[in-house]
């Protein structure tokens, strides 16, 4: 085993719910808000149900086999047909550590406009290096001492734009354009929790396999209660029409906050914290590249890949778009039926033909 440490199973639980948070008050509100509207937080609530199906399918799947990381499963277990669909999930984890590269990039441009993009991706990097070198223990006991943290300012943050002029009757009428838009939305957030899939790469190594049911549930739960406080404010405070066209809505009401003379650039603090929430979700997406490619390759170790694959993530977060743009369009062509399929679709394929197949063996 190539992966010798060991996390409890809240620590797995908060590093999906830090890795999906993040993600999710960056763009998921953008894409939710211009399909749903006011209607949004109801999104949310039905997309998290359809989401557990991805999530309990990889649970079941990890606990009908244990010891194994997802890729090891599939290439071990599912013949040729696996192997190419393992490839396809160490592609996939690529893409999602290049988005999130750029994201970080995209948020402190907001901040810092005369910084070039290559330095900003480089920082980054240099840390997820430093955190995927030290193994998964590190990474889990540093997600839990953050994201108590990172909890802490999205409570400060609620409450000081309390005072702020929200009107929460923009988030009336309930299904005012139909049932549709709710629709469009709540696929969104399937496609979101989708990205569930790279903790196929750390359930092998939770301390109590048993409890993984509880662990997923437990994180989707957090996950949409960290989600509804995101989407309701912005369009409390500025109307759902003027919200879905923000490329990042959280970052515009944070900008609003004021605590007297001496803070005034809760913006600042904004970006600080959407750092510690991207690294940890880059060197989440990360290890599990180079995890998943040392046990194909069946190396002793993942730490060679390391540096090659950090050069290999930042010239694909440079190139990843050309801008915004770019980017807003593969998150609302691309970035959800490719959720939808990696992290539910193929998860609950997967846990059918196990079964399917355990069936046959037992008859």
């Amino acid at each position: 085993m190539i992966e010798k440490g060991r996390i409890s199973n809240i620590q797995a639980s908060m590093l999906a719910i830090t890795s999906l948070t993040i993600i999710g008050h960056l763009i998921i509100l953008t894409v939710v808000m211009a399909h749903s509207k006011q209607d949004g937080w109801i999104a949310g609530i039905i997309g998290s149900g359809l989401g557990l199906i991805g999530i309990l399918s990889l649970v079941k799947i990890s606990q009908r086999f244990p010891g194994l990381t997802l890729i090891e499963i599939l290439f071990q277990h599912f013949s040729w047909f696996g192997k190419i669909l393992g490839l396809l999930y160490l592609f996939y984890f690529f893409i999602m550590a290049c988005l999130a590269t750029r994201l970080y990039a995209e948020a402190y441009k907001r901040i810092l406009l005369e910084t070039p993009m290559w330095a900003l991706i480089t920082v980054i990097l240099l840390l997820s290096v430093y955190i995927v070198n030290k193994g998964l223990e590190t990474l889990g006991r540093l997600n839990q001492v953050m994201l108590p943290v990172l909890v802490l300012f999205a409570i400060a943050v609620v409450i000081l734009t309390m005072n702020e002029k929200k009107d929460y009757t923009n988030l009336l009428p309930f299904f005012g354009n139909g049932l549709y838009p709710v629709s469009l939305g709540s696929l969104t957030v399937m496609g979101w929790f989708g990205e569930f899939a790279i903790m196929g790469m750390v359930l092998p190594y939770v301390q109590n396999p048993k409890k993984l049911v509880k662990t997923g549930i437990y994180s989707a739960f957090f996950t949409l209660i960290f989600f509804i406080g995101p989407i309701t404010g912005p369009i409390a405070l500025f109307g759902p029409e003027e919200a879905a066209k923000m490329v990042f809505p959280t970052f515009s009401e944070v900008r609003y906050i004021q605590a007297g003379d001496v803070i005034n650039r809760f913006d600042a603090i904004a970006i600080l914290f959407w750092t510690v929430g991207l690294m940890i979700r880059i060197s989440l997406f990360f290890y599990g590249l180079c995890l998943g490619t040392a046990q194909i390759l069946k190396t002793d170790t993942y730490k060679p890949f390391i540096i090659p694959f950090a050069w290999l993530i930042g010239v694909g977060a440079v190139f990843f778009a050309k801008n915004y743009s770019e980017i807003n369009e593969f998150l609302f062509q691309s970035y959800v039926p490719l959720n939808i399929v990696m992290g539910a679709a193929f998860p609950l394929l997967f846990l059918l033909i196990t079964v399917m197949l355990k069936k046959r063996k037992t008859v």
